[in-house]
């Protein structure tokens, strides 16, 4: 199977191999234990890598994930949310990465549309052979149906799948390497992360889902006459076409078109705020990766949102959590805060408490002592991404996002309107949620979840514990140990087996040697005698040699 392995992705390992090597990052697989996956000559590019700017190595690494392709863009863009892994800078670096590349040739464009909707003549009235954009997994034309409806056309690249399938499998493999060889890599779980990444990659290769996801939002807004959102086709969408609705708008960041239109760049700021937080806090539901180009101003009353390929959920109980925390932090509860950050999972029981106490405290004074109209959220954000990297917490992923997609939201309300206040928009919204959950019937179902989660459980107790009690009696019972040592420690163990092969050899050497030298022979083996002689003296330096190493080591 190794074989086989290394036979069908060598070319492609190797790509990715020097590629990291190219840009600098050869201690970032010295780092997770795949230093052996390299060539020796490969391997000397190493020296130095250590002594360059970590601002510079963090870009290194956003351009080595731009060169790779859609597999490490994505993954980059994923790792991003892991600020328990990278420090600060990598995330930052991360965050901006963008797939755009060189449009598809036409025709692949038609073969594409024809093996999944048909021919464009026969589908269409009109259809835009140019791209209004193209990234790495697809690109969007526009069109018209033969009904008259304005459409766009989201197209997946030919053979993409098996070309990101491809990449996965290597990814998958150089991760449990690296598990079976770093202390670190084993900590993070960088292979179960792997498998997760995969899961959510190839989720993304399927546009049914994300026009599933682009319907919900469209119902969740339907009764909003503010809120657009694109309508989908199902009879012209499939796995690798989406066809919706045409939405004619601008930029949320063309503020030189909202200008010449005469709209006011102050209601527009509020009004996207205000739609935005009522994704996350009526619906739960929202996009994970918001950006100006997926926003539009219809008019200074009407905005339109697009690409619901990427989306953050949120549970009834991570909205309370949410709402816990913040509640607290607003009143300066550092510990009824740190209680609520257990619970959601980011302070587990391996944190250093005492100091994370510590720090945490100036940053939540940091918040407090700030008006809320002139919070910096960038600077907010990049304390408690170096915070998560020095205590390695776990941040949820859709926190982290839900976190991301609020300051994009915020920078582009300031861009607009330099006076903008986030939480003028933000507090009148959540008071509306919070009353909203505590009305009698919201309540009910809240303790109701609360009963069948954590309370009706409970009831197994007696008969769980009579059921230990039972095998201990019987002498059933058993307890099973996993022991894992640290690298170190398996080094010396292993040099310690070394050693002791090493030593029966040798003193097999010397017992055989001696034998040969003192037993009586015939004249014709006798002649061959001296053989012993050498092995004898030959052992008798190894065991010298043997004896000061040891001595040394």
């Amino acid at each position: 199977m190794g074989s086989w392995w290394s036979i069908r992705y060598i070319r492609r390992r190797q790509e990715i191999v020097g590629t990291f090597m190219r840009h600098g990052l050869g201690y970032l697989l010295q780092r997770f234990g795949l230093a052996g996956t390299m060539q020796l000559s490969t391997r000397q590019l190493m020296n130095g890598s250590y002594e360059a700017a970590e601002y510079l190595l963090a870009d290194n690494l956003r351009q080595a994930m731009v060169e790779l392709g859609p597999t490490f863009i994505k993954l980059g863009q994923m790792l991003s949310t892991r600020p328990d892994m990278l420090p600060p800078p990598y995330i930052e670096a991360l965050e901006t990465l963008q797939d755009k590349v060189e449009p598809l040739p036409y025709e692949l464009v038609l073969k594409q549309l024809i093996n999944e909707i048909g021919h464009p003549e026969l589908v269409f009235e009109e259809f835009d052979p140019q791209p209004l954009a193209a990234a790495s997994i697809g690109q969007v034309h526009r069109a018209r149906l033969k009904s008259g409806e304005e459409v766009i056309i989201k197209i997946q690249r030919p053979g993409i799948e098996k070309k990101v399938e491809s990449d996965l499998e290597i990814l998958k493999r150089l991760a449990r390497i690296s598990e079976k060889r770093s202390n670190e890599a084993r900590r993070i779980g960088i292979a179960a992360m792997i498998e997760e990444y995969s899961r959510l990659l190839l989720r993304e290769l399927d546009y049914a889902r994300e026009a599933r996801n682009t319907e919900r939002v469209y119902n969740n807004f339907k009764d909003d006459t503010r809120v657009v959102i694109p309508q989908v086709y199902w009879e012209y969408t499939t796995p690798r076409v989406l066809t919706q609705e045409f939405i004619a708008g601008v930029k949320l960041s063309d503020i030189e078109e909202i200008d010449r239109r005469g709209w006011s760049r102050r209601k527009i700021s509020r009004l996207g705020t205000e739609v935005f937080l009522s994704q996350i806090l009526l619906h739960g539901f929202f996009q994970a990766d918001p950006h100006p180009g997926n926003m539009l101003v219809v008019d200074e009353d009407k905005i339109a949102f697009i690409d619901f390929g990427e989306i953050g959920y949120l549970t009834e109980r991570r909205l309370i959590y949410l709402g816990e925390l913040l509640l607290s932090l607003n009143k300066g509860d550092i510990y009824k805060a740190m209680a609520t950050l257990q619970d959601i999972g980011i302070i587990d029981k391996l944190t250093d408490t005492d100091d994370f106490y510590e720090d945490f405290v100036d940053l939540v004074k940091n918040v407090s002592s700030t008006s809320i109209g002139n919070l910096d959220m960038r600077k907010i954000r990049k304390d408690y991404l170096e915070l998560a990297y020095r205590y390695q917490l776990r941040m949820p992923a859709y926190l982290t996002a839900l976190m991301k997609a609020l300051i994009t939201v915020e920078g582009v309300g300031k861009k607009l309107d330099p006076d903008f206040n986030f939480s003028e928009v933000a507090r009148p919204l959540a008071m509306k949620v919070y009353t909203e959950r505590m009305k009698p019937a919201n309540a009910y179902k809240y303790f109701q979840g609360k009963y069948y989660q954590d309370v009706r459980p409970l009831r197994k107790i007696p008969s769980h514990l009579n059921a230990l009690l039972n095998t201990a009696e019987e002498g059933r019972l058993t307890i099973n140990m996993k022991i894992e040592f640290t690298g170190k420690t398996n080094r010396k163990l292993t040099q310690l087996a070394s050693r002791v092969s090493a030593s029966l050899i040798i003193t097999g050497v010397l017992i055989g040697s001696a034998l040969i030298i003192q037993t009586n022979h015939s004249a014709e083996v006798e002649k061959y005698a001296y053989l012993g002689v050498i092995g004898f003296g030959m052992a008798l330096i190894l065991l010298v040699v043997f004896f000061l190493a040891s001595l040394r080591s």
